[in-house]
């Protein structure tokens, strides 16, 4: 295996909101929580309140674990090797904010393994990944229910750089397991609420329904069951300028839990493992390549309060 410094999807894979709006924007519909199930009594209103000067550790890992499909040469051109992603990532210090908190996410350190047989070509461009975003960090705004209202991510100028695969990547598992949203309402064991949300790769859209049930509550920590369901309807996508996908069906499935702290901006542990289909195919001008692939992923998020 082959180990390469990777740093091209840290801040996407923990964004909640793509893009810098002002403060005073409420949050989109897609990112409005929506309580399904009270919970059984008692209930409490669960809020997070998180103190200042406080300081995160992380540890992001991403594994492929099986893959059939994308086995030819148009389906390596658009979309290149997986790798398997290991991440270090500092959050804070916490600052009050009137109604929420806000940090500073930053990239410490960062590896993809590559599986054997990997060309020159593809590690190239592994690396062109990293010197688009290396050292990269990114401003989050959340309030109470743990949404990120605003937010200062700049990674958009190296993102023609990173590679269609590290695209789909980003797109499977940021957004559900970082911060947990929490609803409203006052809730107990046992509640649910959903949170639905958009999701862009290339210019497919896909549409993210986050499942989460209240499992435990004891004091500020409290535990959720996640599940995750992805789907597109058919549609065209543009790969590159001779290169289009014509997706005739797409669906992601995840299921996994959390442990988070409502004095903490990102969980104290999760596990999410994935499993998806897609039926697309390859329009160029010369042919057209039907293509059928299936992944089963594992992303993991292992977290530790740093004294301050």
């Amino acid at each position: 295996m082959r180990n390469v410094s990777i740093a091209v999807c840290l801040v996407a894979v923990l964004t909640v909101a793509g893009c810098k709006k002002k403060k005073t924007t409420p949050p989109p519909p897609e990112l409005t929580v929506t309580l399904v199930d009270l919970g059984e009594a008692p209930r409490q209103l669960v809020q997070y309140s998180i103190p200042p000067e406080t300081r995160l550790k992380s540890l992001l890992t991403i594994r492929d674990l099986d893959a059939a499909g994308d086995q030819s040469e148009d389906a390596d051109d658009a979309f290149g090797v997986l790798p398997g992603l290991k991440l270090l990532l500092h959050a804070g210090p916490t600052v009050l904010l009137p109604n929420g908190t806000r940090y500073v996410l930053r990239i410490t350190k960062a590896e993809s393994i590559l599986p054997e047989g990997v060309s020159s070509r593809q590690m190239d461009e592994a690396q062109q990944g990293v010197r688009a975003l290396r050292g990269m960090r990114g401003r989050f705004d959340l309030d109470r229910q743990g949404i990120v209202v605003d937010s200062d991510v700049p990674w958009a100028q190296g993102q023609e750089r990173i590679h269609p695969r590290v695209a789909i990547t980003i797109g499977n598992v940021r957004s559900a397991i970082a911060t947990i949203p929490l609803p409203k309402e006052p809730v107990g064991i046992g509640a649910v609420w959903e949170v639905r949300r958009p999701l862009r790769i290339w210019s497919a859209r896909i549409t993210q329904v986050t499942r989460y049930e209240l499992t435990d509550r004891q004091g500020d920590r409290f535990r959720v069951a996640i599940t995750v369901h992805q789907t597109a309807e058919p549609q065209v996508a543009d790969l590159n300028p001779k290169l289009e996908m014509h997706v005739k069906g797409y669906e992601l499935r995840a299921s996994g839990h959390a442990l988070a702290d409502l004095g903490l901006p990102i969980a104290l542990e999760a596990k999410l493992d994935s499993t998806s289909a897609a039926d697309i195919a390859l329009v160029s001008p010369e042919k057209t390549e039907p293509l059928m692939s299936t992944r089963r992923s594992v992303v993991t998020l292992k977290s530790k309060a740093e004294e301050r």
